[in-house]
This record gives C-alpha cells, sequence and structure tokens, in this order.
C-alpha cells in the first residue's frame, strides 16, 4: 500500500479534476470530466460526489480517505465554489432554457445520454450538442430520451393507439399537456385520467411520461406528507401518481401549489441558511372509478386546475410486454413530433393573441403557438383551457344525460321544453333547470357540447344541439394496441 503523506492534501489533489461553482440556488456544486466533451454535475455534499472522491482516492492509496480529510475537503471546495473564479450557473432537471422564460430563445433537453449529449432546439430546428454550457441534475431513477436530431417527424396520430382516447377531444387533451409539459416554467396544468378498471389509465400514463421524462420508476402512490411530495417533484421533472381515491386538503394544496410552483427547502449543516429551490412541476392523477360509485370528488381548487380524460373500458386486451414493443418503435418518432411541435411554438409564440382564457393563459398561448406541428386548429388546442370541466364525467348528472342523447344520435333538433320534459323522466328533477330558458343556459355552458338556434317554418325557435370535434366518435378497435392496454 502506498504511504499517505498528508491525507488532507492528497484527497484536495485529486480533487483538482473538479470544478467548483455556485448554482443560481445557492447551492455548492462540482462540474466532474465524463467523457472528452462531456460531464456530469452534482452538489459537492452529495453521494455521488462523495462517491468519486473517494473512488480517486483509493485508486492512488489503496484505502478511504480519514473521515477529517474529508470533512476538510468538503468544506474547502464549497468555499471555492461560492468565492472561487467560476460564476455561478443555472442547473436545472431535464428541461432548461435560454431568454425569457415565457418565450424563450431556446429549449435545452437533458437526453440523459452516456455521452452527455443535449437536445437543443430553436425556431429553426433541432441539434444535438455537448453538455459544456448547460448544466443538469439527474436522479438514479432518470432512463434517457431518444436522439431525435436525425429522427423524421410523423403525424401526432401515431399515439392515438396508445391513449385509449374515445374522443377527438381527450386526444388533443393529451397532446395539449404533453406539449405544455416541455415549457420551462409553470403553471401546469394537471391532467387527470379517469375510467374504469380495465381502461388502460396506468399504460397511458406511462406512456406520455415516457415521451419527456422516462423513469425507472414511472408511477408512484400519492406520499403521505406534503414533504414527501416537494421531495419528489425536486428529484423528478414529471410526477404520476396512481389510485387517486381521496385527497387531504394540505395535500391537494401541495399539488396545486408544485403545478404552478412552491418553494422547497434543504436545511444545511454549519449553521448555514437553508437552501431554497423553486419548483413547478407536470404532474398526472389517475384517479379509477367503478360504474356504481365515484370515491374521490376533488376540492374546487384542485378541479380549477386540472386537464381531464375519460378512458373507456378496453374491449381487448393482449400482455403489456407487446404494448411496449409497439410502444418502443414509434416513440423516438413521437418524441421528434414533440419536439417540432416546440420549435414551431418558438417561432409563433410572440405573435399569437388569444384574448381572454379562463384558464392557464400562458399554457394556452404556448400549445396555440405549436397547433401547426400538431395538425390542430388553434380553437381546438385552447378549449381545456378555456372550458371548466368537472373532475368526474358522472359528478353532473345533467351533463351525463346530454352526452348520452348525442351518443344515440348525434344531431338532435328541437325545442328546450321538448328537452326539458324529456330529461325529467330520466334524471332527478334537482338536477334540471326549472324553465325551457334555463335549460337553454345551461347547454351554452356545457363542455364539449356545441348548441345553434335555428327558426322553424312556423316561427318557433328551436335548439340544434351537437358534440364538439365529433366527441361521440370513438376510435375502431381492430388491431388498435391502445384497445389491448390494461389498467
Amino acid at each position: 500500500m502506498p504511504r499517505i503523506p498528508n491525507p488532507d492534501q492528497a484527497l484536495l489533489r485529486h480533487a483538482r479534476g473538479a470544478t467548483p461553482f455556485c448554482s443560481k440556488d445557492g447551492e455548492p456544486c462540482a462540474s466532474l470530466p465524463a467523457h472528452l466533451d462531456a460531464r456530469t454535475v452534482h452538489p459537492i455534499r452529495s453521494a455521488e460526489f462523495r462517491d468519486w472522491l473517494t473512488s480517486n482516492f483509493y485508486g492512488e492509496f489503496e484505502a478511504a480517505p480519514p473521515p477529517g480529510a474529508y470533512r476538510s475537503a468538503i468544506r474547502t471546495l464549497e468555499a471555492n465554489a461560492r468565492y472561487g473564479d467560476f460564476p455561478t450557473q443555472k442547473v436545472d432537471r431535464r428541461v432548461s432554457f435560454e431568454g425569457d422564460p415565457y418565450a424563450p430563445s431556446k429549449i435545452i433537453l437533458d437526453l440523459a445520454l452516456d455521452s452527455g449529449d443535449l437536445l437543443e432546439i430553436t425556431s429553426h430546428g433541432r441539434q444535438t450538442t455537448s453538455n459544456l454550457r448547460h448544466c443538469f441534475r439527474r436522479s438514479p431513477t432518470t432512463l434517457p430520451l431518444p436522439d431525435p436530431s436525425s429522427q423524421p417527424t410523423s403525424q401526432p396520430s401515431i399515439l392515438r393507439p396508445f391513449l385509449n382516447t374515445s374522443t377527438d377531444a381527450d386526444f388533443t387533451r393529451c397532446l395539449t399537456w404533453l406539449t405544455a409539459s416541455l415549457r420551462p416554467t409553470g403553471p401546469y396544468p394537471i391532467l387527470v385520467l379517469t375510467g374504469p378498471t380495465g381502461s388502460g389509465k396506468s399504460f397511458v400514463a406511462r406512456a406520455l411520461r415516457a415521451l419527456v421524462d422516462p423513469s425507472t420508476v414511472p408511477i408512484n402512490r400519492l406520499p403521505p406528507r406534503d414533504h414527501d411530495l416537494l421531495k419528489l417533484a425536486f428529484h423528478n421533472w414529471m410526477l404520476v401518481f396512481d389510485l387517486v381515491h381521496r385527497m387531504g386538503r394540505k395535500m391537494s394544496e401541495t399539488l396545486c401549489a408544485i403545478s404552478s410552483g412552491d418553494a422547497y427547502e434543504i436545511p444545511q449543516p454549519d449553521l448555514r441558511n437553508p437552501l431554497v429551490f423553486q419548483i413547478a412541476r407536470p404532474i398526472i392523477l389517475i384517479a379509477p372509478y367503478d360504474e356504481t360509485q365515484r370515491a374521490w370528488t376533488p376540492p374546487r381548487t384542485l378541479a380549477a386546475r386540472t386537464i381531464t380524460v375519460d378512458l373507456p373500458r378496453l374491449t381487448a386486451m393482449k400482455p403489456e410486454a407487446y404494448l411496449w414493443r409497439k410502444f418502443e418503435e414509434i416513440r423516438p418518432a413521437a418524441f421528434a413530433t414533440l419536439c417540432e411541435a416546440v420549435s414551431t411554438a418558438l417561432r409563433r409564440i410572440r405573435d399569437i393573441e388569444l384574448g381572454n382564457v379562463t384558464r392557464f393563459p400562458d399554457c394556452a398561448a404556448w400549445t396555440a403557438a405549436a397547433a401547426p406541428a400538431l395538425g390542430l386548429d388553434e380553437s381546438e388546442i385552447i378549449e381545456p383551457f378555456t372550458t371548466r370541466t368537472s373532475i368526474w364525467l358522472g359528478a353532473d348528472p345533467l351533463r351525463d344525460a346530454i352526452h348520452a342523447l348525442l351518443d344515440i344520435n348525434p344531431t338532435w333538433t328541437g325545442q328546450a321544453a321538448d328537452l326539458l320534459n324529456h330529461l325529467r323522466d330520466r334524471i332527478p328533477n334537482s338536477t334540471l333547470p326549472n324553465t325551457p330558458k334555463g335549460l337553454s343556459q345551461a347547454l351554452d355552458r356545457m363542455p364539449g357540447i356545441h348548441v345553434a338556434r335555428a327558426k322553424g317554418t312556423d316561427g318557433e325557435r328551436s335548439l340544434v344541439i351537437t358534440k364538439r370535434n365529433g366527441a361521440s366518435q370513438q376510435m375502431a378497435t381492430t388491431g388498435s394496441p391502445a384497445t389491448e392496454a390494461t389498467s
């Protein structure tokens, strides 16, 4: 075993391979060489940096560094990070940007590849580049994204067979939420996937996450404490929670705060001020129900921040191994399409004027700017932000009855009084307006419904009611992987 002349000096000599700097959040970090044109970034007090330093020391002396030498080295490196020659740098997770966060000039994505390559998206296109100018955090569960720089784009419809959406409007909501999740700053809408057992909710949630922030642990249960929820948000760009049957007020408020932007505080030793990070994350909630009982009614504040997609029960199922094999075949092209949507949004975002948008106006402008790359009209893609949809389809008997009526006949024409009498035989009168005029006004406010007025030959005015975007039309199930997914 080689003799260790001075452990403190020896350990600091091995630390010269690291470049200490301070993040803009005030955390001392170190940039470590990974390859010729790549590096990794770790907090100086992290287990990853400790292991790197210990391994270098052991490689020369075949011994562990003394605890006192290790503590001295860490304190010295932290001081160099705070007061050394290297400027502070922004350290992000998965998604970064340059310029104005609301109208950025560039979006940078961490592909989490061993080579360290990043994906830069501008208004002119996309390209992979080294990570020598941008810093990202990675957790042990982070998985790589496919490199889309040379991947041709495709139509967004290649995703539809895997999402089990029964209406055009629900598929558009998924695309809208995905595009919004690649904005570099919040607030983000919370996507709620509802449906009965056997509707493929968990598969859809994992597929959506795999397109933006793949992870070895893609789905979690809601933690018991709000601090644990914030810790999950700190270590992941996207959060997915399954089996949401009930939720306390404090947990609901924390989810709302994380979707918009919340502070996460990490205590520091040596009487230092705690580190405070601002966190805003895209979130998916999987909320199952059965046909006889709805177990969870969300608080009003949470419901106002959601985009809801109700998935129908599947008519056929196949093993998930088959489904994931098929999904992985299209994932690179689907990711390239999302990147093209981001590029389009960067090119058009400053020219978008939407007027009065009731919810998430910044997300609405972003997704509307991306609409041409998604093959959608701006009015279609901002519908989730202008309509307050209930989180449960069964929470509004009147709306359920109207949708059921239009499922039988896609267009209903008649007088409001006739429709009111028809509905009184089918749903409790307590849920109905008292007058035909009140029913007509309720229909005007109903999500997913279009109401037109027509005057008959006898001069009487009639209602013409249809579903928006062909919402009553369901996808064909033959050969469609979405109809084979499991819950």
